[in-house]
């Protein structure tokens, strides 16, 4: 008797099918993990907007118009590997996503929109990010222009 040792050709092919199954399943999984992460970009260079307006809030109980009123610098000079732009508009902060971000998120836009306390204007704001709302007792401010797919956002941007 005989006996073989190795893999025959039908088991090779199986794990071959399998792998296949596999890697079609966890590439769009993978794609949308990478635009995840490029949008964090735009997370990271409103932080410090955001403290910006926040201070015009405290000490004109109103918010900025534009860049100028904020004290930051024009659109054009806030930019990034993934941005182009980022414009302050009634308080609201509008990222233009660009430069080398991935093809579905060239030219989209988030926003980032204070919150304020109805009937309270001495009341710390909050921020929403996206397609967020905000909660019963406050009201956001400014114009949500955000046309970025939710699936790329943070969850904390979904709404």
């Amino acid at each position: 008797m005989k006996t073989s040792k190795g893999f025959t050709l039908i088991e090779l092919m199986v794990v071959v099918a399998i792998i296949g199954i596999l890697a079609s399943v966890a590439l769009p999984a993978y794609k949308v993990y990478i635009q995840r992460a490029e949008v964090v970009e735009a997370l990271s260079m409103v932080s410090t907007i955001r403290e910006n307006v926040t201070n015009y809030y405290v000490e004109d109980l109103g918010f900025p118009d534009d860049n100028e009123d904020a004290g930051i610098p024009a659109s054009n000079f806030l930019i990034g590997n993934r941005i182009t732009g980022v414009v302050v508009e009634g308080g609201a902060i509008h990222v233009t996503m660009g430069n080398k971000a991935s093809k579905p998120l060239q030219g989209k836009v988030l926003t980032f929109r204070p919150a304020v306390v109805v009937g309270s204007p001495i009341s710390p704001i909050a921020w929403l990010c996206g397609y967020d709302e905000a909660v019963v007792g406050m009201e956001a401010v400014g114009e949500n222009k955000t046309d970025v797919r939710r699936e790329f956002l943070p969850a904390a941007c979904r709404g």
